[in-house]
């Protein structure tokens, strides 16, 4: 096969080339990489090699460079070959997504339903900033019979390949259950266990202050223990991607003290980075006031935009 090596990233390689584009092969099935140009290996080390020539063998990847001189790296230790520059420390790369969800039906009752959210990352080779927030507004017959917002910010910074550690904080605000404010802060620390065009999965946690404002209840504030899980992997390469988001909370003190929100869908690429999506959310609250219900789900279809 003819083409220039873009990347191998998560046990693929992306070939640019002439007469099919880019076009995707598994490592695992390529017996040799010539390149006119050198590439860049990028070991589990941290350390870098240049190259011309890079081999599957059964004893390991031969990595030969220019002058011929040869080196033999068990295939564990092989990280990256071309990798993106944050991963060698030279950038930042940015990544995010908006989506909008509108609905207005006019006739025997009226009814205006507005949703949007955002994520977006920020990542180098050992920080990152996550952030993400939605918010919602329902109206029916001229009567606001939903209001809620949430924005949450989160840094790591990563003390091995996988390991991090760092602080995370969010705000959120549910008019239709009392809430006027909920604030969440603490330290927490995870592990990524994917992290790839194909799959990424990372999971945090720690102890969490939670203070919360009522319309109605009495205010109150506690220590929670809290975690986050984000999950994505695409079932049809650049097709179909499944998503699963949650976070939750549990006060040690106060088990029935228990949030978790969860969003799971499915997420289409469209064309030039536009997108659509398939999404419930499962928002219970254990500690919910009485009058208000514990649980709200709700489904929604999006048209986004992705970088």
């Amino acid at each position: 096969m003819l083409g220039r090596v873009l990347k191998e990233d998560g046990g693929v390689v992306d070939f640019e080339t002439s007469y099919a584009g880019t076009i995707k092969v598994k490592w695992s099935e390529i017996s040799e990489l010539i390149a006119d140009e050198p590439i860049t290996v990028l070991l589990e080390s941290k350390e870098t090699r240049t190259a011309t020539s890079v081999k599957n063998t059964e004893t390991g990847v031969v990595i030969a460079d220019e002058s011929g001189t040869a080196e033999t790296i068990p295939s564990e230790e092989v990280a990256y070959i071309n990798p993106e520059p944050w991963r060698l420390g030279q950038s930042w790369k940015w990544t995010g997504i908006v989506n909008v969800d509108l609905n207005y039906e006019r006739g025997n009752s009226d009814k205006d339903e507005y949703h949007s959210d955002w994520a977006t990352t920020l990542r180098s080779r050992d920080d990152r900033f996550k952030f993400y927030g939605d918010y919602e507004r329902e109206k029916s017959n001229d009567v606001l019979t939903d209001d809620n917002w949430r924005i949450n910010g989160r840094y790591d910074h990563f003390v091995t390949e996988k390991f991090f550690y760092g602080a995370n904080l969010g705000i959120e605000h549910d008019r239709p259950a009392d809430l006027q404010r909920r604030t969440i802060v603490g330290p927490i620390a995870g592990y990524e266990f994917y992290e790839s065009t194909a799959m990424n999965l990372d999971v945090a946690g720690g102890p969490m202050y939670v203070n919360e404002k009522f319309y109605e209840a009495d205010n109150r504030d506690y220590l929670a223990l809290g975690w986050l899980v984000d999950f994505d992997r695409f079932l049809i390469p650049d097709r179909m991607q499944f998503y699963h988001r949650h976070r939750g909370l549990l006060e040690p003190g106060d088990t029935d003290n228990f949030v978790w929100d969860a969003w799971t869908g499915l997420r289409f690429p469209i064309y030039a980075g536009i997108v659509a999506s398939g999404e419930i959310l499962v928002e219970y609250d254990g500690g919910a006031p009485e009058g208000v219900d514990d649980t709200d789900t709700t489904y929604h279809v999006k048209l986004g935009y992705q970088w």
